[in-house]
């Protein structure tokens, strides 16, 4: 389940609930214009009526975001210049720019939300361009705590065959299930100087 508010300054005021959003993540960009299908739009007049108002008071900008089975949120994305670009039934098509999260990111999160990351390599079942997703999900929302005394880390070059299947089996190995130490060599110097797990 998702939500959409409007960037008010203050606390997240939702505005709708919304059954799904397509095309919100990109391996290519963190930011640029996009359209964003939001598909089963509770109260669409609603929403409808507060985005063409605030287009005309202030520079619209807003949040679409995911939520938990308590309705609370798992995490949001950024998304300004709102246009509404078509409206059927009970869906509609938001045009703005948005800052992007990663491929397969949502799909993580749903997982995490449904209990289905309960064990070593279960980033094994996803593609090969959702291990980004992975990685940045590991870094923002899972926060494992691993038995720190006597930890021996212990690496097996099969279980991967990429780089970032590498950054995936180092986080677990050190950091737990679902564990981050890295997704890029940057990212991982600032882990082994002791800035990160």
């Amino acid at each position: 389940m998702f939500a959409f508010s409007l960037d008010n300054g203050k606390e997240t005021d939702i505005i709708t609930f919304i059954d799904d959003v397509k095309n919100l993540e990109s391996n290519s960009i963190n930011l640029g214009y996009r359209k964003v299908r939001l598909i089963n739009v509770y109260r669409k007049e609603k929403m409808t009526d507060k985005i063409e108002k605030a287009t005309k008071i202030y520079e619209n900008q807003g949040f679409i975001h995911l939520l938990d089975k308590n309705n609370s949120i798992i995490t949001s994305t950024f998304i300004s210049n709102i246009k509404i670009s078509k409206s059927d039934k009970n869906s509609l098509i938001l045009s703005g720019y948005l800052w992007f999260k990663p491929k397969g990111f949502h799909k993580i999160c749903k997982m995490f939300i449904n209990n289905e990351i309960t064990e070593k390599n279960t980033w094994k079942k996803l593609n090969r361009d959702e291990l980004q997703g992975w990685l940045v999900f590991a870094g923002c929302i899972m926060r494992p705590v691993p038995d720190r005394e006597n930890l021996i880390i212990s690496i097996d070059g099969n279980n991967f065959h990429n780089l970032d299947g590498f950054y995936c089996t180092l986080g677990e190995e050190i950091n737990g299930i679902g564990g981050y130490f890295g997704r890029q060599r940057y990212a991982l110097y600032d882990c082994l100087r002791e800035d990160f797990g």
